[in-house]
């Protein structure tokens, strides 16, 4: 695991280390500070910093993912403005999450992992980038987000931060119902009363990680309750984007 985030070269920070979370939850920690060294981490303390730090690349990736349609590379592809609205504000909360999480990993005495570097072209392909693709592939990324916090929130042992998580466990949901109000709004969502509990996944592929099997047309409220995802289901959906 990367020593800091801001001294570690970005190629250790790579698709590997990653994939490398599902074998995680070993080796000690010791915190040196001001010359008192502090008690060894417990097993559950390292193992609600793993969780964190998985957290922590996700929403790097989400972060950078809206920063890439609100000021970077993909921006003057949004022609309308309310899509041009939710590239600003999503962005602005993913980068609130990133920073919340990098303050608890330390003040829980962990190192933040680094963030990787992203290449989001498998999820575009030779599709044109435009109003509709931006909000399909946010509608795709977002519930990944809502059932991967899902899926680890029962497994940190501090209240504090089961609490953390399920404040932005429920902001991402937000950001689902808000994007897919939207595309229906728009007429880019052509299933608007699907219910599910598995987005993105689909009905006809409901365990497939490929975003080709993927289908973003479902209902703004679509579950009573969200089916959680694995690390390692998740992390078989994101790896195609980190490198």
């Amino acid at each position: 695991m990367p020593e800091d985030t801001q001294n570690t070269p970005a190629n250790s920070t790579s698709r590997r280390q990653f994939m490398g979370y599902a074998a995680l939850f070993g080796g000690g920690m010791t915190l040196v500070s001001c010359g008192v060294t502090f008690p060894d981490l417990t097993a559950a303390e390292k193992q609600d910093i793993d969780i964190l730090n998985y957290a922590l690349t996700l929403e790097y990736l989400e972060a950078e993912f809206y920063a890439a349609f609100d000021t970077g590379a993909y921006a003057s592809k949004l022609l309308n403005p309310r899509a041009k609205e939710y590239a600003k504000e999503l962005a602005a909360h993913e980068a609130s999450h990133v920073q919340a999480l990098i303050q608890t990993i330390r003040d829980i005495r962990g190192t933040p992992v680094a963030k990787p570097t992203f290449d989001f072209s498998p999820l575009i392909g030779s599709a044109t980038v435009n109003d509709e693709l931006f909000l399909q592939l946010a509608a795709t990324l977002e519930p990944i987000g809502v059932r991967a916090y899902l899926g680890q929130v029962a497994r940190l042992s501090n209240p504090q931060l089961i609490a953390a998580a399920a404040a932005i466990h429920a902001v991402e949901a937000d950001h689902v119902s808000g994007v897919q109000e939207l595309r229906v709004k728009l007429g880019f969502n052509r299933a608007p009363e699907r219910q599910t509990d598995i987005a993105p996944q689909s009905a006809a592929k409901p365990t497939s990680t490929s975003a080709a099997d993927f289908d973003a047309n479902y209902s703004p409220t679509p579950t009573a309750f969200w089916k959680p995802l694995t690390m390692a289901e998740v992390l078989a959906i994101v790896k195609p984007v980190i490198k």
